[in-house]
């Protein structure tokens, strides 16, 4: 069984993978069609390549993290509102980060996947058939890297006590039981002044 907020979750990977495929990968198949070709790296910086296979500099850029910059920024970013929310609905990180880590690691080899998609089509001049797949290291370190963040997220966890729970739903009587005290209190010690 799920948390309630996997279906969230599931939802917002789900579009930041179809996106970063988008915008930062189907590209790449392009890169021979005989107009310049241009994209943006993670840092901002410009790759631009005109009338040049994909063999050499082209595919070593292509597989060179490249791309584990944006898969980084996507997992920081889902752990950071994942912990937020967590907190906020009252939903146990211990529970829905795991869910996470699944969803970004499936992320990470569908991304892969169309990179070694696009890397035999640009390979194979066309005829993606005539080339083999590449094998695709990448995808361990990027599971390794999501694991050491999630593994430090879960263990820094800690949800509210009863104490906190207890002061967050009923905050206004701790107030206004402070105030009458004080005024009680101000009043006796008045009282016993005069007296």
């Amino acid at each position: 069984m799920t948390t309630p907020l996997y279906p969230t979750f599931r939802k917002s990977v789900d579009d930041a993978i179809e996106q970063l495929i988008k915008q930062k990968v189907t590209p790449w198949s392009f890169l021979t069609a005989g107009h310049p070709f241009r994209i943006k790296s993670f840092d901002g910086r410009q790759i631009a390549y005109e009338g040049v296979g994909f063999g050499g500099s082209p595919r070593q850029v292509f597989w060179s993290r490249y791309i584990e910059p944006f898969l980084e920024d996507l997992c920081v970013s889902e752990i950071t509102v994942a912990m937020s929310m967590a907190r906020e609905k009252r939903v146990d990180a211990k529970l829905l980060l795991p869910e996470l880590q699944g969803l970004l690691s499936a992320g990470f080899r569908k991304v892969y996947a169309r990179m070694a998609d696009v890397d035999r089509l640009l390979m194979g001049k066309g005829f993606p058939d005539s080339v083999e797949p590449k094998p695709i290291g990448q995808v361990r370190a990027m599971d390794k890297f999501l694991d050491e963040r999630i593994r430090a997220e879960i263990a820094m966890w800690k949800p509210k006590s009863r104490i906190e729970d207890w002061y967050e739903k009923n905050k206004f009587w701790v107030w206004a039981i402070g105030i009458l005290l004080s005024i009680l209190l101000g009043i006796v010690g008045l009282l016993a002044n005069l007296g």
